[in-house]
């Protein structure tokens, strides 16, 4: 990577950084002052959250970013792009929100009501989130800036205001807070800049276009959801508090290590967009340099994590809890396996246009998933049933990408 690439990437690892700190602060806050009970059932309801997201993002992050590359020169397709995404999106928000908060009161009660409803207050906000429109056209500095001073703030709430078992309900309020802040000051940004500006014009065909080409990315990410948010919010159908709890901290720290390798994967993925049909060799290329990143410094990463198991432990439950500990150091051997598979999944093969091949990989590692959860016993089931399916991901996506680049370069 040249000198100019490594200013994005930088401001890109800043950004990631400050959206990973706030969960971090977030569990250390609540596991702290709400307890480990307390915070496992706040833990089910930010997990939620984070799994229907996948639902309200439908795949557009990725499309979207292709979208925009590939059509950089005509300001206008990517503006009416933007708009159509977000109506889209908040369309979902709106219907997905109604039916989690209906599902959620005839389950748990009107005494859970300022929890379910601050759920759907963070879809709605995730709704007009337009970090990946800002990555697209590369305003890294201004996404930077809106990340720091959003999550700042939260941070600040979150310390200043949630110090016991009863502010349950307002942590879950301050989780909204930080993603809706963040959307909001993104938008006026834009407008400002008037890359947001011009008639507001929802075609059918357009809008039927972009459903039809993310559903099958929504498809791969829903299953791989399964394996993060998903899984903890499926344990916590099943499982004691306790559980939760440990499986919740320990998916943070590895989603908080991953955030250090996420800004090296999305500045790739604009380049092997650029290059997927034009130029398989440099896209080839381009992989290969990615993935030595991405091994040399999520095997640092893993590492780091695995040492610090007790004392991340310590700090958020007041004592060293195994189940925790050995979660941490167990969902820490992923992350090499899980960065791989992510660049050959996702990135990779929603470059080349392989959308379905990519959604059928992840169906696969999500049944696998399913399947071994019930069948592996104790607390460590969730973290063996999530190495087996991400190693099930590295695999088939790393030999289909190999295939297709393969097909081009023969064509080509």
């Amino acid at each position: 990577m040249n000198a100019r690439a490594l200013h994005p990437i930088f401001e890109l690892a800043l950004a990631q950084a400050a959206t990973f700190a706030f969960p971090l602060v977030f569990a250390v806050v609540c596991g702290r002052n709400l307890g480990l009970e307390g915070y496992g059932e706040i833990a089910f309801y930010t997990a939620l959250g984070g799994f229907l997201g996948v639902i309200v993002e439908f795949g557009f992050d990725w499309l979207g970013i292709r979208e925009v590359t590939q059509n950089a020169a005509d300001a206008e397709h990517c503006r009416q792009t933007l708009l159509h995404i977000t109506a889209v999106r908040l369309a979902l928000a709106l219907i997905i929100g109604a039916l989690m908060s209906a599902a959620l009161w005839g389950w748990k009660g009107g005494g859970k009501a300022s929890l379910i409803i601050g759920t759907w207050a963070y879809l709605l906000g995730f709704a007009f989130d337009v970090g990946w429109f800002l990555r697209a056209i590369e305003r890294t500095r201004l996404l930077l800036l809106v990340t720091l001073v959003a999550r700042a703030a939260g941070i600040a709430l979150l310390v200043a205001l949630v110090s016991g078992p009863a502010d349950q309900a307002l942590a879950i309020w301050i989780y909204a807070f930080v993603v809706t802040a963040s959307s909001a000051l993104a938008w006026l940004s834009l407008w400002r800049l008037q890359l947001a500006r011009g008639p507001w014009r929802l075609l059918r065909a357009r809008l039927v276009g972009l459903l039809r080409n993310a559903f099958a990315i929504l498809l791969g990410n829903l299953n791989g959801a399964m394996l993060g948010h998903g899984g903890v919010a499926l344990l916590g159908l099943v499982s004691e508090p306790a559980t939760v709890g440990a499986a919740s901290l320990a998916l943070r720290v590895k989603m908080a290590a991953l955030a250090v390798l996420l800004p090296i994967q999305q500045w790739s993925f604009v380049r092997l967009s650029r290059h997927a049909h034009t130029a398989p060799a440099l896209m080839r290329s381009e992989g290969r340099r990615t993935l030595a990143a991405l091994m040399v410094i999520g095997a640092a990463l893993a590492l780091a994590a695995t040492a610090a198991a007790p004392k991340i432990s310590q700090i958020v439950f007041h004592e060293a809890v195994p189940a925790a500990i050995a979660l941490i150091g167990l969902l820490a051997l992923s992350i090499p396996v899980h960065s791989a598979g992510n660049l050959f999944g996702v990135q990779s093969l929603v470059a080349l246009g392989r959308e379905r091949s990519f959604a059928l990989i992840l169906c696969a590692a999500s049944v696998l998933f399913c399947s071994l959860l019930p069948m592996l016993k104790g607390p460590l089931a969730y973290g063996w049933a999530l190495l087996a399916a991400e190693g099930l991901i590295l695999l088939a996506c790393g030999l289909t990408v190999r295939h297709a680049l393969l097909v081009l370069e023969a064509q080509g």
